[in-house]
């Protein structure tokens, strides 16, 4: 505990299995220096101090995989930038609690394993309502509860997407501050941008205005090339309409395809598949029928003749099920005791190669033990 004197703020952390040591905020250079013993984490109080001190980025230099929790008295913009700008990995602000400052520890524990084997996909409906954010939405849950390095979602629809209503967060930045500044792009600004929902899942949101302008191609496949550095799942949604995403996704290990029964839809469907495969193989294209209805006049088979590939995967239709999840602000997958919830699920791990239930990320073990590696 840096700069601080709150001895609730030190129970808390022991409550939590920490054993803290206080130190005033002048030590911060001492422990920059390199022969300095590191701590496991630092959490370094702002309330009654002005601004980030310098020696928070010194620190950082020196020791960039300790993680620092930054405690304010309220989440300005500005003390948020300079703080993540100065190498802090979570901000919080009174009245602490111990969920928040537990959930804050989890976050950058799960940060500090650099992802072996990033992965990302696509997902783009082949026009609207055929349900691709729901799908995104759940697949990127489901991809986040498995992840040992993170998992992100980027809503990609400036025109007002609809990622931040189905997790219920309500984001202070959005992709397009990423974009507007790619060239000074780093971790720290990135998750400064990024909003955390459930299962660990960061989400960069869209804006919540219409009128944010065109995608640019190139400024999308660099934000694209960086985020894959920081996580171990990405999982993109798509807007049909601009080509400044689709033709930005070289790095997509798969792009989902996603159309229901609908005669419009499944038209839409094989020029979307046709184009994605002249730009990047017949391969990466993954066609997804979602919300399948049995009674229909259009069949699987009549489908896959049309847009010309293989139905991959069939999501069962639910369209009350949906609409619940939308409503609370909740992703279908987190409540397991339905067939949509499963199908997600079940999706999701083929995507991305998961033949093996993993366990939980913090099973079995305290935060201590997921900073250190000890159990």
């Amino acid at each position: 505990m840096v700069g601080s004197q709150d001895r609730d703020l030190e129970a808390v952390l022991r409550t939590l299995g920490a054993t803290p040591t206080l130190v005033p905020i002048a030590d911060l250079a001492a422990l920059a220096q390199a022969s300095a013993k590191q701590p496991d984490l630092i959490v370094l109080d702002l309330r009654s101090h002005a601004g980030v001190p310098p020696g928070l980025a010194a620190f950082k230099r020196q020791h960039p995989t300790t993680s620092v929790i930054i405690v304010a008295k309220t989440l300005d913009p500005e003390l948020i930038l300079s703080a993540m700008r100065a190498g802090a990995n979570e901000c919080l602000a009174e009245p602490l609690n111990q969920g928040e400052l537990d959930a804050a520890i989890t976050r950058v524990s799960v940060r500090q394993a650099a992802p072996a084997a990033s992965q990302a996909f696509a997902i783009v409906g082949v026009k609207g309502g055929v349900g691709a954010t729901s799908l995104a939405v759940n697949v990127a849950t489901a991809l986040a509860r498995v992840a040992s390095a993170g998992a992100l979602l980027i809503d990609l629809h400036v025109a007002r997407g609809e990622a931040a209503l189905y997790l219920g967060v309500e984001p202070r930045f959005t992709v397009v501050d990423a974009l507007d500044n790619i060239q000074k792009l780093d971790e720290a600004f990135f998750r400064s941008l990024v909003v955390r929902a459930s299962s660990r899942l960061d989400l960069l949101a869209s804006p919540d205005a219409v009128g944010a302008g065109r995608l640019d191609q190139p400024r999308v496949r660099t934000l694209l090339e960086f985020t894959s550095k920081f996580f171990e799942f990405t999982v993109v949604d798509v807007p049909r309409t601009e080509p400044g995403a689709l033709d930005a996704l070289d790095g997509m290990k798969s792009i989902v395809v996603v159309t229901t029964q609908e005669l419009a839809a499944v038209r839409s469907a094989a020029v979307m598949v046709n184009r994605l495969k002249q730009r990047y193989g017949k391969e990466r294209p993954v066609v997804v029928l979602n919300a399948k209805d049995n009674q229909s006049d259009i069949s699987r088979e009549d489908i896959e003749q049309s847009v010309g590939a293989p139905v991959a995967y069939t999501v069962p239709g639910d369209s009350k099920g949906t609409m619940e999840a939308l409503n609370k602000g909740r992703p279908v997958v987190l409540d397991n005791h339905n067939n949509l919830a499963a199908s997600y699920e079940k999706f999701a791990r083929s995507l991305a190669g998961l033949t093996i239930e993993k366990a939980d990320a913090q099973a079995g073990s305290g935060w201590l033990g997921r900073l250190t590696g000890r159990k």
